[in-house]
């Protein structure tokens, strides 16, 4: 089987470099389990987190990037000064190759203030086709993974990720791929042979523009021997620009944590949340992206100066729950998920 080793920049990997007195830290970020085995089960490394703020610091939630991780983490407040150990393990079952995870870990206000990666080259066991790839794009034509997320890309770069295709049958397939947006490419084996396993490579190319902040979906479709598969492949990737660290940075904050939609009129909801800036530099927002059916006040490159708050107000037509993306110039946090609810 090909297999390609690629390298993965961590969203969140730099605060051990960057972090302020008086923010939690861990000793690394980061874990390489390097070359294991599918066959010798369940991986674990322990990071060392550490409060080196003046008040405890209560763990709230952990968020996972797959199923294949769990988290072991102290459910009591940490005092200040202590140091306690998140134990993040991974399940190489079903897994192939290289594969990179993440854990987000957030304290009390809801706030995400670390996110651990882990990563492992994973010899599978020889097995079936069907026992190796759980998802299924067409008869016969099994792929490793069918949702592939590419997180940030700075204006003007690429970055590329692959998955693995393979044809169960005992006749070859002819194999056509489309994608929707013109930021993907896809090269894709225009014919597998029976029993033939392929990769697929994706890059994405981030638009040079430095005005654009946006996050792009793209569906892969497949055509098998002239018929379209039943499933696709959905890739995505948010587009915005670099911004230096410095102390002086612009420091987003906001509450509430997400918005609830109260009822203006009868024809109309109406959400809000306070946008604080505590850095020393004018926080940019630069782009709030929500669904076309709904407004904010808040236009772009809006400004929002050092010490100083800003109040978003969110309407709709109707109360639908969604996430709204802040794109902002924090360089920790230059792109924040709000669900509106």
């Amino acid at each position: 089987m090909l297999r390609l080793l690629f390298v993965i920049v961590p969203l969140c990997s730099l605060q051990s470099l960057c972090a302020k007195e008086g923010d939690p830290v861990f000793d690394l970020y980061e874990w390489n389990f390097g070359k294991i085995n599918e066959g010798d089960g369940i991986v674990s490394h322990t990071f060392m987190l550490t409060n080196k703020g003046k008040k405890d610091l209560l763990i709230s939630k952990v968020v996972i990037s797959c199923a294949c991780v769990s988290v072991d983490y102290p459910r009591n407040p940490i005092k200040a000064g202590s140091s306690e150990g998140v134990t993040v393990s991974f399940s190489p079952s079903g897994a192939v190759g290289p594969v990179f995870r993440s854990v987000e870990v957030f304290d009390a206000d809801n706030e995400c203030f670390g996110t651990l990666e882990i990563s492992a080259d994973v010899t599978p066991i020889d097995r079936s086709i069907q026992e190796r790839y759980h998802n299924t794009l067409a008869d016969f034509l099994y792929v490793n993974l069918v949702k592939v997320p590419f997180g940030y890309i700075y204006h003007g770069e690429q970055r590329t990720k692959s998955v693995f295709i393979a044809n169960s049958s005992d006749q070859p397939m002819t194999l056509e791929v489309t994608s929707q947006s013109g930021q993907l490419h896809v090269e894709c084996p225009n014919r597998l042979e029976p029993g033939e396993e392929r990769e697929v490579v994706l890059t994405y190319t981030s638009p040079a523009d430095p005005t654009l902040f946006a996050s792009f979906t793209d569906s892969v479709t497949f055509k098998v021997n002239g018929l379209p598969a039943r499933e696709a492949l959905m890739t995505n990737m948010i587009c915005l620009a670099k911004t230096d660290d410095t102390p002086s940075a612009a420091v987003l904050r906001t509450y509430p944590s997400y918005g609830e939609f109260k009822r203006k009129n009868k024809k109309s909801y109406v959400a809000s949340l306070d946008i604080f800036n505590e850095g020393q530099s004018n926080l940019i927002i630069h782009k709030v992206e929500v669904p076309a059916q709904v407004s904010v006040n808040i236009g772009q490159e809006h400004v929002v100066k050092a010490g100083d708050k800003a109040k978003l107000e969110i309407m709709a037509d109707s109360p639908a729950p969604f996430l709204l993306k802040l794109f902002t110039n924090d360089p920790k946090r230059p792109v924040k998920e709000i669900s509106i609810e």
